[in-house]
């Protein structure tokens, strides 16, 4: 049991939310006890550990216990603060959506290097799709709209169509549109991709992080992902493959004749999605994340590129 009262210093609310996150098995509980800490008070870390024996204002207090009891039933933060961070950008989320992960940045990124954008990250062995005044994107499975959200706003003549099977999800994109001032240039479309066409508009990028996991291991998932995210965008059919196999089939009626297709792929999915796109005469690259695992998969419609 937690041990919170109304009049603890923050030195002393710090130690009992360690305790109680230790107990419950939280990772680096210091480090999420801090942070929540910080998030409560509307004050960065070093304040936080300058001023151990500030009282904080016992409201205050209620809000920090409550998250703390959240975040020991292994509720995600982001969920917690309703926000989560992605490149540069600060995004709305809620459990209709998944959580941006770092890995997701590589492939905003990399979108980014070839709509000819210089990212912080990219593998310059990726081609650049030719110079226009504007680009098409088409973003499927687009969930918190990281991915259409960040494209728009950090390449201005990007027009970005945003699918999601959910309502919900496309709520919260839109949100985050609205938010970084680029709702006028992202059309948001309800369709389930793996059943309907969504449309005759051709693209010059197709970008997704789709559901790549397969159904059996989602029971093995963290309490964090498998009991908060939304099973919709985790679960993809018994190998995990089945939004790759729908991507490599449209691609060719969804891509200019220059276009390109970016995919993330979980850890072991690399060689397996860059085939399916192989198979069907596209020329393909793998991008590798940070640790050096394969994580983005691209594929080229025929065409001279840059």
């Amino acid at each position: 049991m937690m041990r919170i009262n109304q009049s603890m210093t923050i030195g002393n609310l710090l130690k009992e939310a360690i305790k109680y996150l230790k107990v419950k098995n939280v990772e680096d509980p210091s480090y999420e006890a801090g942070l929540l800490l910080s998030y409560v008070l509307e004050r960065d870390l070093s304040y936080i550990y300058a001023h151990p024996d500030e009282v904080p204002d016992h409201q205050l207090i209620g809000k920090y216990r409550a998250y703390i009891e959240r975040r020991g039933r292994h509720e995600p933060f982001a969920y917690i603060t309703g926000e989560c961070g992605f490149l540069d950008l600060t995004f709305f989320v809620d459990r209709n959506v998944l959580i941006p992960r770092e890995e997701t940045e590589i492939l905003a990124q990399s979108a980014l290097w070839a709509l000819g954008k210089s990212p912080a990250y990219f593998d310059p062995k990726i081609p650049r799709l030719p110079k226009k005044e504007s680009y098409r994107v088409l973003d499927v499975g687009t969930g918190s709209g990281c991915l259409a959200v960040s494209i728009a706003r950090h390449c201005g003549s990007a027009f970005v169509d945003a699918l999601d099977i959910s309502g919900d999800a496309i709520a919260i994109a839109r949100r985050n549109a609205e938010r970084h001032s680029v709702a006028n240039r992202i059309e948001f479309i309800k369709a389930d991709f793996l059943n309907v066409s969504i449309n005759t508009r051709k693209y010059d990028l197709v970008v997704s992080n789709p559901p790549y996991i397969p159904e059996n291991d989602i029971p093995h998932l963290s309490d964090s992902v498998k009991n908060y995210e939304p099973y919709t965008a985790l679960a993809a059919g018994k190998d995990g493959l089945i939004f790759y196999r729908a991507l490599a089939e449209r691609a060719s009626s969804l891509l200019f004749d220059q276009g390109m297709v970016m995919a993330e792929c979980g850890y072991d999915q690399g060689e397996k999605v860059r085939k399916l796109f192989s198979e069907r005469n596209m020329e393909t690259y793998i991008i590798k994340d940070l640790a050096g695992i394969d994580r983005i998969v691209v594929a080229l419609s025929p065409g001279r590129f840059c």
